[in-house]
Protein backbone atom coordinates (compact mmCIF):
# COMPACT_ATOMS: atom_id res chain seq x y z
CA UNK A 1 0.00 0.00 0.00
CA UNK A 2 2.79 2.44 0.88
CA UNK A 3 4.49 1.75 -2.48
CA UNK A 4 1.31 2.69 -4.34
CA UNK A 5 0.87 5.89 -2.33
CA UNK A 6 4.52 6.92 -2.74
CA UNK A 7 4.41 6.36 -6.51
CA UNK A 8 1.25 8.49 -6.81
CA UNK A 9 2.83 11.31 -4.84
CA UNK A 10 5.93 11.47 -7.04
CA UNK A 11 4.11 12.40 -10.24
CA UNK A 12 4.88 15.94 -11.36
CA UNK A 13 2.26 18.19 -12.83
CA UNK A 14 3.20 19.33 -16.31
CA UNK A 15 2.71 23.07 -16.65
CA UNK A 16 2.38 24.67 -20.04
CA UNK A 17 4.14 28.01 -20.45
CA UNK A 18 2.91 30.78 -22.75
CA UNK A 19 4.97 33.66 -24.10
CA UNK A 20 4.05 37.11 -25.42
CA UNK A 21 5.38 39.11 -28.34
CA UNK A 22 4.64 42.71 -27.42
CA UNK A 23 5.88 46.25 -27.00
CA UNK A 24 7.24 46.84 -23.52
CA UNK A 25 6.47 50.00 -21.51
CA UNK A 26 10.07 51.10 -22.27
CA UNK A 27 9.45 50.74 -26.02
CA UNK A 28 6.20 52.67 -25.79
CA UNK A 29 7.86 55.48 -23.82
CA UNK A 30 10.48 55.78 -26.59
CA UNK A 31 7.94 56.22 -29.39
CA UNK A 32 5.00 58.10 -27.88
CA UNK A 33 4.58 61.42 -29.64
CA UNK A 34 2.34 64.29 -28.59
CA UNK A 35 2.84 66.15 -31.85
CA UNK A 36 0.34 66.34 -34.68
CA UNK A 37 0.49 63.42 -37.10
CA UNK A 38 3.37 63.72 -39.54
CA UNK A 39 1.18 62.46 -42.40
CA UNK A 40 -2.42 63.64 -42.66
CA UNK A 41 -3.58 60.27 -43.98
CA UNK A 42 -4.96 56.97 -42.77
CA UNK A 43 -2.87 53.80 -42.88
CA UNK A 44 -4.16 50.25 -42.97
CA UNK A 45 -2.15 47.42 -41.44
CA UNK A 46 -2.59 44.54 -43.87
CA UNK A 47 -2.99 40.99 -42.67
CA UNK A 48 0.45 39.66 -41.87
CA UNK A 49 1.73 36.92 -44.12
CA UNK A 50 3.70 34.42 -42.09
CA UNK A 51 5.38 31.25 -43.26
CA UNK A 52 3.07 28.31 -42.40
CA UNK A 53 5.78 26.62 -40.30
CA UNK A 54 5.62 29.57 -37.87
CA UNK A 55 1.96 30.55 -38.16
CA UNK A 56 0.66 28.47 -35.24
CA UNK A 57 1.14 29.06 -31.53
CA UNK A 58 3.85 26.40 -31.50
CA UNK A 59 7.39 27.73 -30.95
CA UNK A 60 9.75 26.33 -33.56
CA UNK A 61 13.24 25.04 -32.77
CA UNK A 62 15.67 24.57 -35.65
CA UNK A 63 18.68 22.44 -34.89
CA UNK A 64 19.44 21.24 -38.42
CA UNK A 65 19.40 23.11 -41.71
CA UNK A 66 16.05 21.78 -42.93
CA UNK A 67 14.50 20.33 -39.78
CA UNK A 68 12.40 22.04 -37.16
CA UNK A 69 10.74 20.70 -34.05
CA UNK A 70 8.19 22.32 -31.76
CA UNK A 71 8.44 22.71 -28.01
CA UNK A 72 5.90 20.54 -26.25
CA UNK A 73 5.14 22.62 -23.14
CA UNK A 74 6.01 26.09 -24.43
CA UNK A 75 3.79 28.08 -26.82
CA UNK A 76 3.14 31.62 -27.96
CA UNK A 77 0.23 33.01 -25.94
CA UNK A 78 -1.29 34.39 -29.15
CA UNK A 79 -0.68 33.39 -32.75
CA UNK A 80 2.34 35.37 -33.99
CA UNK A 81 0.36 37.02 -36.80
CA UNK A 82 -2.14 38.46 -34.28
CA UNK A 83 0.52 39.48 -31.76
CA UNK A 84 2.69 41.19 -34.38
CA UNK A 85 -0.33 42.93 -35.92
CA UNK A 86 -1.20 44.43 -32.52
CA UNK A 87 2.43 45.39 -32.01
CA UNK A 88 2.55 47.23 -35.36
CA UNK A 89 -0.74 49.02 -34.67
CA UNK A 90 0.45 50.08 -31.21
CA UNK A 91 3.81 51.20 -32.59
CA UNK A 92 2.38 53.41 -35.35
CA UNK A 93 -0.50 54.70 -33.20
CA UNK A 94 1.91 55.73 -30.44
CA UNK A 95 4.45 57.26 -32.81
CA UNK A 96 1.76 59.46 -34.39
CA UNK A 97 3.15 59.20 -37.92
CA UNK A 98 -0.25 58.69 -39.55
CA UNK A 99 -3.57 60.35 -38.72
CA UNK A 100 -5.10 56.94 -37.96
CA UNK A 101 -3.85 53.35 -38.03
CA UNK A 102 -6.07 50.24 -38.05
CA UNK A 103 -6.53 46.84 -39.63
CA UNK A 104 -9.82 47.83 -41.28
CA UNK A 105 -11.61 51.02 -42.18
CA UNK A 106 -15.32 50.74 -42.88
CA UNK A 107 -16.28 54.12 -44.32
CA UNK A 108 -12.93 55.51 -45.46
CA UNK A 109 -10.45 54.21 -48.00
CA UNK A 110 -7.01 54.55 -46.40
CA UNK A 111 -4.24 56.23 -48.36
CA UNK A 112 -1.47 53.87 -47.27
CA UNK A 113 -1.02 50.26 -46.26
CA UNK A 114 1.78 48.56 -44.36
CA UNK A 115 2.42 45.01 -45.52
CA UNK A 116 4.43 42.54 -43.44
CA UNK A 117 5.94 39.17 -44.28
CA UNK A 118 7.50 36.96 -41.61
CA UNK A 119 9.69 34.31 -43.20
CA UNK A 120 11.31 32.99 -40.01
CA UNK A 121 10.38 33.28 -36.34
CA UNK A 122 12.22 30.59 -34.43
CA UNK A 123 14.87 29.44 -32.01
CA UNK A 124 18.06 28.19 -33.64
CA UNK A 125 20.06 25.71 -31.58
CA UNK A 126 23.77 25.48 -32.27
CA UNK A 127 25.35 23.07 -29.81
CA UNK A 128 24.27 24.29 -26.36
CA UNK A 129 23.56 27.84 -27.54
CA UNK A 130 20.13 29.22 -28.45
CA UNK A 131 19.61 32.09 -30.90
CA UNK A 132 16.49 34.10 -31.64
CA UNK A 133 15.97 34.22 -35.42
CA UNK A 134 13.70 36.71 -37.17
CA UNK A 135 13.41 37.24 -40.92
CA UNK A 136 10.99 40.10 -41.67
CA UNK A 137 9.94 42.20 -44.67
CA UNK A 138 7.97 45.44 -44.35
CA UNK A 139 6.57 47.55 -47.17
CA UNK A 140 4.63 50.81 -47.40
CA UNK A 141 2.07 50.77 -50.18
CA UNK A 142 0.29 53.77 -51.72
CA UNK A 143 -3.18 52.24 -52.09
CA UNK A 144 -4.52 54.71 -54.66
CA UNK A 145 -1.52 54.30 -56.96
CA UNK A 146 -1.30 50.57 -56.12
CA UNK A 147 2.45 51.02 -55.79
CA UNK A 148 5.01 50.13 -53.15
CA UNK A 149 6.71 53.34 -52.04
CA UNK A 150 9.59 51.50 -50.37
CA UNK A 151 10.35 48.36 -48.42
CA UNK A 152 12.61 47.26 -45.63
CA UNK A 153 13.84 43.76 -44.84
CA UNK A 154 16.04 42.26 -42.17
CA UNK A 155 17.38 38.89 -41.17
CA UNK A 156 18.29 39.03 -37.49
CA UNK A 157 19.91 36.36 -35.36
CA UNK A 158 20.75 37.15 -31.74
CA UNK A 159 22.34 34.86 -29.17
CA UNK A 160 20.32 34.29 -26.02
CA UNK A 161 22.27 34.56 -22.77
CA UNK A 162 20.45 31.49 -21.44
CA UNK A 163 18.41 28.67 -22.92
CA UNK A 164 15.23 30.36 -21.78
CA UNK A 165 12.10 30.84 -23.88
CA UNK A 166 11.00 33.91 -21.91
CA UNK A 167 14.28 35.45 -23.05
CA UNK A 168 13.40 34.36 -26.60
CA UNK A 169 10.06 36.21 -26.44
CA UNK A 170 11.77 39.29 -25.02
CA UNK A 171 14.46 39.19 -27.73
CA UNK A 172 11.96 38.68 -30.58
CA UNK A 173 9.93 41.63 -29.24
CA UNK A 174 13.10 43.74 -29.11
CA UNK A 175 14.15 42.77 -32.65
CA UNK A 176 10.67 43.59 -33.97
CA UNK A 177 10.76 46.95 -32.17
CA UNK A 178 14.17 47.75 -33.72
CA UNK A 179 12.99 46.87 -37.24
CA UNK A 180 9.75 48.86 -36.82
CA UNK A 181 11.86 51.81 -35.64
CA UNK A 182 14.06 51.59 -38.73
CA UNK A 183 11.02 51.27 -40.98
CA UNK A 184 9.29 54.26 -39.34
CA UNK A 185 12.47 56.33 -39.81
CA UNK A 186 12.34 55.51 -43.53
CA UNK A 187 8.72 56.69 -43.60
CA UNK A 188 9.57 59.93 -41.76
CA UNK A 189 12.54 60.64 -44.03
CA UNK A 190 10.50 59.98 -47.15
CA UNK A 191 7.63 62.30 -46.22
CA UNK A 192 9.81 65.02 -44.71
CA UNK A 193 11.82 65.16 -47.95
CA UNK A 194 8.60 65.50 -49.96
CA UNK A 195 7.58 68.69 -48.12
Amino acid sequence: MSLILSSCGSKKTVVKNYYLIELTPTHRAEIISDSLPLIDAWCEIAEIRISPAYATRDIALRNQSHQIRYFENHEWAVRPSEAITHMIIDFFSDSNIFKRVATRFWQVIPTYQIQTNINNLEVIQDGRTFYAHLNIELALLDIRADQIIFSHSAVRKKELEKRNLNLLAETISELLFEELSQFSNLIKDHFENER
